[in-house]
């Protein structure tokens, strides 16, 4: 099994669903994705949640595919609509967290709980 790395930062608004549907998809690995808040000024409310490190190559090729992504939510019994939506949405690269964050004017929030 090849691991690469990926720094996935989803919006506030999909960032329940986002880990949820990673669990559901890839599942052990695929828990505690996105409970790191984000915002331009460091400061809540938060308005993307990151999750970044290691995944499954076959993880991230669905990252990179939304037609794919959507074949196997459909096997899964999963609404594919929601997921690619929220591929969509997110800003997915193999650059490193740092990276990603300084690109989307983006820092984690302090004071907050990560979960």
């Amino acid at each position: 099994m090849a691991w690469i790395h990926r720094t996935i930062i989803a919006p506030a608004p999909y960032a329940a669903a986002a880990g949820t549907a990673c669990e559901q998809l890839a599942g052990a690995g695929g828990s505690g994705m996105f409970t790191t808040p984000l915002s331009p000024t460091g400061e809540l409310p938060a308005t993307h949640y990151i999750s970044s490190g290691l995944i499954e190559q076959d993880f991230a090729d669905l990252l990179a595919n939304p037609d794919a992504l959507a074949a196997v939510a459909t096997q899964a019994g999963l609404d594919p609509a929601p997921l690619v939506a929220i591929i969509a949405a997110s800003d997915i690269t193999d650059e490193p967290a740092e990276a990603a964050l300084a690109r989307l004017g983006l820092q984690m929030c302090r004071g907050a709980e990560v979960e």
